[in-house]
């Protein structure tokens, strides 16, 4: 409990900046800062946000291009996005007769990603929508608006410079967001890498005050339980809650284009 409660009491930034890590320069537990080995597990803690803020947080770092294989729900997020105006899924048919034609729905995808603020991230997206991990959804913020994870592996090979560009787009694109994150090696069983506080809007590596979270044993028995006999293993969210958020996500970027 001590642990956790020395890692949620975040310093001011201009603390941070102070304590930056010069990556090439620096080591920890023998390692470069920059080895977070090929499938490090993520360690997040923080204060919790509003519902508002969760819905927010879930569309804008969620891809919406789901591939599970639940195919109803997979059809229904996508029809979701489209009642809010995103193309259709491109028909690979068309094109034999326009070549041209799978650039210009790209371009049109891509142009409403950027209406809708969608993050383009390397490794820290959220999985809350839709995941055909064996784990189901998941991700460093939930729909009840907690923030914090423990029981998942990024990958893979990340870089510090790659997730400290997430953290910096996450903290801009949310400066609400008051949390502390690390990466520990080998899947969980190794040190801990890397770690980030992000604050104010900003967000920098800073020296670790030991390991945030206990990283726990993976069920993989269970897992594989709810991943053969849960019919909606694979969903994470009510279509009502889901059209809700993507209203409110829809509304909130149309008003900061306007004010532009």
């Amino acid at each position: 409990m001590h642990l956790r409660q020395q890692a949620l009491h975040l310093p001011p930034l201009r603390r941070l900046r102070e304590r930056h890590l010069h990556l090439p320069d620096q080591q920890h537990g023998g390692k470069s800062m920059s080895d977070l080995t090929k499938w490090p597990r993520l360690l997040v803690t923080g204060e919790n946000v509003t519902r508002e803020q969760a819905n927010e947080i879930l569309i804008r770092t969620d891809g919406l291009n789901p591939c599970i294989n639940d195919r109803v729900w997979e059809r229904t997020v996508k029809d979701l996005a489209e009642e809010f105006g995103r193309p259709r899924p491109y028909d690979y048919s068309r094109t034999s007769d326009n070549p041209e034609s799978w650039r210009e729905h790209y371009a049109a995808d891509q142009a409403w990603r950027a209406r809708m603020g969608l993050l383009d991230l390397h490794y820290l997206r959220n999985a809350r929508i839709a995941s055909s991990w064996i784990g189901g959804p998941h991700g460093w913020c939930d729909w009840e608006g907690r923030i914090g994870c423990s029981n998942y592996n990024i990958g893979k090979w990340p870089s510090v410079e790659e997730v400290t560009e997430d953290w910096t787009a996450i903290a801009e694109a949310f400066p609400y967001l008051a949390l502390h994150a690390q990466l520990v090696t080998d899947e969980g069983e190794g040190t801990v890498a890397a770690t980030w506080a992000v604050r104010d809007g900003k967000a920098a590596l800073v020296e670790p005050a030991g390991q945030l979270a206990p990283v726990p044993s993976d069920d993989v028995a269970g897992m594989v339980f709810g991943l053969l006999y849960s019919a909606d293993r694979e969903r994470g969210v009510s279509i009502n809650r889901l059209r809700e958020a993507l209203a409110q996500v829809a509304a909130q970027q149309s008003g900061e284009a306007a004010t532009r």
